[in-house]
């Protein structure tokens, strides 16, 4: 069998494929990649580790979603090298061993691996396996938020707002705090109303504090929810109507 091919076939049963009505099915999935990681191929062996992790499709093993990540990222594998060092960050089948995950965070993200660069801007943050330098954190977050990914723009509005490892920046912030609010991240959408509340990085305004609380309430912020009420007792119902007008329009449902 042809190893790109079982992989495959893999995704599709792990996914389902509506149009060509191929249902979901794991064990099927599990099938498939099984045959294809033991013909050596990487991302089988990187999906097959993630099955077993899970328990999707076959009982839940950490000691097998090790054997199967150690082998991907042996190959250099991205995901795997990534996967493998959430094993070690959280003690996971595995000794809990700080270093390690650095090591194959840092692995991961030098080939690009979004999440991997900002759980290392999180490590050199706090200290993790490593010597705390904020200024180091702020360069892996950056990396990361200009990616796309949605923690480490929060994460990279926080160094900005606090002058962590950069210069206080309250515009930086908020650019950074309203990309993620954009994907539905409660805290930043917050952190928005906080800052136009109080005039930072950008001009006072009440009403779009009150439209990004009344946001992040919805999807579960209880600071938010306490700000909501505040906000209500200074605003007059015009100033009410608009910026639940606004807050219609910012709407974003709340991360998974």
């Amino acid at each position: 069998g042809n190893p790109e091919a079982q992989y495959g076939l893999g995704v599709l049963y792990e996914k389902g494929l509506l149009e060509a009505k191929i249902p979901r099915d794991e064990s099927q999935a599990f099938h498939w990649y099984s045959l294809s990681a033991q013909n050596g191929y990487a991302p089988s062996q990187n999906n097959l580790g993630f099955l077993y992790y899970t328990g999707r499709g076959t009982p839940k093993s950490e000691a097998e979603a090790l054997r199967w990540y150690e082998k991907a990222s042996q190959q250099g594998n991205s995901m795997a090298q990534y996967n493998l060092g959430a094993m070690y960050f959280h003690g996971h089948g595995v000794t809990k061993d700080l270093k390690k995950a650095l090591e194959l965070y840092k692995q991961s993200a030098l080939q690009g691996n979004v999440t991997a660069e900002n759980n290392l801007g999180y490590m050199y943050e706090h200290g993790l396996g490593v010597q705390r330098d904020f200024r180091e954190a702020v360069r892996w977050y950056a990396l990361a938020a200009k990616g796309g990914q949605v923690y480490a723009q929060r994460n990279l509005a926080e160094m900005y707002e606090n002058g962590l490892g950069a210069r206080r920046n309250y515009s930086q912030a908020l650019t950074w705090y309203k990309k993620a609010a954009a994907k539905g991240h409660a805290h930043a959408q917050m952190k928005l109303g906080r800052l136009y509340e109080h005039g930072w990085g950008a001009r006072q305004d009440l009403m779009e504090a009150y439209a990004w609380y009344w946001v992040a309430s919805q999807n579960g912020s209880a600071k938010a929810k306490e700000a909501v009420s505040r906000l209500e007792h200074q605003l007059t119902a015009a100033q009410l109507t608009e910026a639940h007008e606004r807050a219609s329009h910012d709407v974003i449902e709340p991360m998974p």
